[in-house]
């Protein structure tokens, strides 16, 4: 009875820290995503203010433009021809201005009339005289008070935020002018003002429904978050585009009930989790002109911070386990004197059976006192050979010397000096096969004597296959297979070192397809991604091992040909060049023929980095395309 009341009173403690941990690390990131919601609205505010300073100077340098006001009160007062002849004419004298707005990412720009119809839609010229007043807020509000006035709308073919401004000529009212901005150029702002977060839309379906046409509704999908939203992503549909996770993290808000936070239009953040990294999802509130909620913006961002929050969490509980288990193993042991030794050893043969990591003890001389399960099965060995043999000599290589001494292995030496070693090591198991793994020895001391070693092992096969999956993602083109162009530089700036410091001479290649673009815009990417791969084929198959093929961007590559002269050098080059455009790429579409342009140089030892010597090969290639293509130059 006593043993159940210490394990009940230590698990009540447990849980009492574990729930005050709990509510440690709900502080701490309620404390955060405040701050995030605060900057993002802040970042929400400015790029709108910026877009609403730049429409108010734009309006203000229109309206000193001669006759603008003129032509469009007249064109007002005017009907049939005339009237569109003033149109015409207005639109002629502002097309500059409408073009100086494109190019700034604003599309759509028109001119209303007092009563509120479409005069002039420069986006859409051929359009106008509907009346817009029934279904825009934003001119009803302009009827009752004609003044500058910004904010988010929903239109029949748009969604996005408005900027109007009332127009007066000699002091009448005489109707106002408009420009938009869709949301995926604001989103492309807000992405600008804050780099590395995604921008989503959540639309309120009753205000799209009952304004838009289908066409617009039909590009737009219900969010799996709420019911009463649909989400705009158009501007993150790319494959590509956002290197988030996207629909998992919308999977993981759908696991939440949201709508009374959506339903309150008050702006908040949660924080996410997936795959153990944490992301901030806030949702800023956007009104439209009649101050009703049209939707939210919603930010996903990846926090590290989180993900930090979360660990510190789970290592204090963890932490907290261990002294939990440590107390009441303490107050276990007072309670059972007698028979400590005993209890000590059951412990620690449950523990070294039910941990994954490899645990054996060895004493001063070397002679093996403990192994546990994990060691068998990570090694292959049975416990009595073990036991039996030197583990040393049995497990542990030394970068290929497993000829080295007990007493000079740093596993076993530095733990006999009283102190921790923990690095990665070679194990060789029963099949001869070498297991990487991390291993930590300690001194294991009694009565402040080292009566041995205990190490601990785990495999760790999986990181550093990942490690090694890593490095060929930072060095390998994903689509041909080849070197990217930064392990290219790399290798090309190591080969420049060697020339002057051997005096032998090398190559350098620029390579460049013929009239590439035809090929996309003929049979598409798909098919241009195939030529892509069908040369890194064809090109290596004609290079020889020691030479280096890489791509550096588009359909532009290049070739290293270490201790290479002028003569070798052309000769692989012609080889490259004959074979690609004797052997077409097939397709299910047919046959796509294709030759290169090629620019060759040596590499100069006095030349004074890796971009002299690629300036002269792309000199070279430049001369083989202006010669006719399908050629051989060299610089």
């Amino acid at each position: 009875m006593k043993r159940v009341s210490y394990i009940l009173v230590l698990v009540g403690l447990y849980v009492g820290v574990v729930f005050f941990l709990h509510q440690i690390r709900q502080d701490k990131e309620q404390q955060y995503l405040n701050h995030v919601a605060t900057l993002l609205e802040t970042t929400y505010t400015a790029s709108l203010d910026r877009y609403a300073l730049a429409m108010d100077t734009f309006h203000s340098g229109l309206i000193q433009q001669p006759g603008v006001l003129s032509l469009l009160k007249d064109g007002s007062q005017s009907e049939g021809p005339r009237q569109q002849a003033l149109r015409n004419a207005l639109y002629e004298q502002l097309l500059p201005r409408y073009h100086f707005l494109q190019e700034r990412g604003i599309q759509q720009w028109q001119f209303h009339l007092a009563d509120g119809s479409s005069y002039l839609r420069f986006h859409a010229p051929g359009v106008y005289g509907d009346n817009l007043l029934p279904a825009r807020p934003s001119l009803q509000q302009m009827q009752l008070q004609p003044r500058p006035r910004y904010g988010f709308e929903v239109g029949r073919l748009f969604i996005g935020f408005r900027f109007i401004h009332p127009l007066f000529y000699q002091g009448q009212w005489i109707g106002s002018m408009e420009t938009a901005v869709s949301f995926q150029q604001a989103s492309q702002t807000l992405a600008q003002l804050a780099p590395g977060q995604a921008f989503l839309f959540l639309l309120h379906r009753g205000t799209v429904e009952d304004v838009s046409f289908n066409d617009l509704r039909g590009q737009l999908r219900p969010a799996i978050i709420s019911d009463d939203f649909l989400l705009d992503d158009r501007n993150l549909r790319q494959p590509g585009h956002s290197p988030l996770p996207l629909d998992q993290l919308l999977d993981t808000l759908a696991g939440r009930t949201l709508d009374r936070q959506l339903a309150n239009g008050q702006q908040f953040a949660l924080a996410i989790y997936h795959q153990s990294l944490g992301y901030s999802a806030t949702f800023i509130p956007v009104y439209s002109f009649d101050q009703t909620l049209g939707g939210y913006i919603l930010a996903l961002h990846p926090e590290p911070l989180l993900t930090s929050i979360q660990w510190e969490y789970y290592s204090a509980a963890a932490i907290s386990l261990l002294i939990m288990i440590l107390l009441g193993w303490l107050l276990l042991s007072l309670h059972q004197q007698r028979q400590q030794v005993l209890s000590q050893k059951q412990r620690l043969d449950a523990i070294g059976q039910a941990v994954g990591e490899g645990i054996y003890v060895l004493d001063p001389s070397g002679q093996t006192l403990y192994v546990n399960p994990a060691t068998c099965r990570l090694t292959g060995y049975n416990a009595g050979k073990l036991y039996a043999s030197n583990i040393h000599t049995l497990l542990h290589t030394h970068d290929g010397n497993d000829t080295l001494p007990l007493e000079q292995c740093p596993i076993f030496s530095t733990a006999l000096r009283g102190h921790t070693y923990e690095s990665d090591e070679l194990f060789r198991t029963r099949t001869g096969t070498l297991l990487p793994v991390v291993v930590t020895s300690r001194p294991m001391i009694e009565n402040g004597l080292i009566t041995g070693v205990v190490s601990v092992f785990r495999d760790i096969s999986e990181r550093k296959e990942n490690e090694h999956k890593l490095e060929l993602l930072a060095t390998t083109d994903p689509l041909t297979g080849l070197s990217n162009r930064r392990a290219f530089i790399e290798r090309l700036h190591e080969e420049q070192r060697l020339c002057r410091r051997l005096q032998h001479e090398s190559a350098l290649m620029m390579i460049d397809f013929d009239h590439f673009k035809e090929i996309n815009d003929r049979y598409g990417h798909s098919a241009g991604d195939a030529v892509l791969q069908h040369f890194a084929q064809v090109a290596s198959d004609c290079l020889r091992t020691t030479d280096l093929l890489g791509r550096l961007g588009g359909e532009e590559f290049a070739v290293l040909l270490p201790g290479t002269d002028r003569a070798g050098a052309l000769h692989l080059a012609e080889r490259i060049r004959e074979c690609l455009e004797q052997e077409p790429t097939h397709t299910d579409d047919g046959d796509i023929p294709m030759t290169l342009s090629i620019g060759l140089t040596l590499l100069d030892p006095a030349d004074d980095g890796t971009s002299t010597a690629l300036n002269r090969a792309d000199k070279a290639l430049y001369q083989a395309k202006s010669s006719g293509r399908n050629r051989v130059e060299f610089c």
